[in-house]
């Protein structure tokens, strides 16, 4: 007997009708994507600010392989910088490392700390593809809850008809997976809204959140486009 097929991604995913195994071979076969974050030292305005053309340049010659880059903010100035995040298409964790390393910023010492989280994009799109709105973006990150395998499979349908619902606001998203990319263990997302009200409107809403499918160390920073 064939095993089950996996319902609830939409008819054009390339996930759509897979088998759970057949699921975690895509994920093992696709390019390897990361979600850097580089936190801040206090007092290092100055010497961002020196560096930040070169870590622009560096955003470039990514090309394609750059999936999103820009800043977390604080929500009432925009010109405080917290972070620099970056997406990206970089094969194994060695790479992903090496990256964060030489992003000009790292190499000036701007940075406290970098996290590194495998992740993969799920929307097939990149920053450069997205239409701009003018509005406000977010940056979401969720830690699902334990063994939430059965809880996914659940409320899978109504999370992606909900993101379905919102697609023209995702700049990109998917979610973040183990390190050998088999398995779900949260999301990372960015998308416009008008304001912070609407961003947590927005995760108070979606399927797995609405429904305790998160741990509570979830986060919602305010962002902004790098370029």
């Amino acid at each position: 007997m064939s095993e089950e097929k996996i319902t609830g991604y939409q008819p054009d995913d390339p996930r759509y009708g897979l088998t759970p195994e057949q699921l975690k071979q895509y994920y093992r076969d696709k390019p390897a994507q990361w979600v850097i974050v580089a936190w801040d030292r206090v007092g290092q305005e100055s010497v961002r600010d020196a560096h930040l053309a070169e870590q622009k340049a560096y955003a470039a010659a990514l090309g394609e392989r750059l999936i999103g880059y820009g800043h977390i903010v604080d929500d009432d100035d925009e010109t405080e910088v917290r972070a620099t995040a970056w997406f990206v298409e970089l094969g194994e964790r060695e790479a992903a490392e090496a990256f964060a390393a030489d992003d000009p910023l790292a190499k000036a010492g701007v940075y406290e700390r970098t996290d590194i989280r495998r992740w993969s994009n799920s929307f097939i799109k990149r920053q450069a593809d997205y239409t701009r709105k003018g509005e406000q973006q977010f940056l979401y990150f969720g830690w699902k809850i334990p063994d939430a395998a059965p809880f996914i499979a659940q409320h899978l349908k109504a999370h992606e008809d909900f993101f379905k619902a919102h697609e023209d606001r995702f700049i990109f998203r998917g979610p973040l997976r183990s390190p050998d990319g088999t398995e779900n263990v949260g999301s990372a997302l960015m998308i416009e809204l008008p304001d912070r009200a609407a961003a947590e409107h927005f995760w108070a809403n979606e399927p797995f959140s609405a429904n305790g499918g998160y741990q509570d160390d979830f986060r919602i920073y305010r962002w902004v486009f790098g370029d």
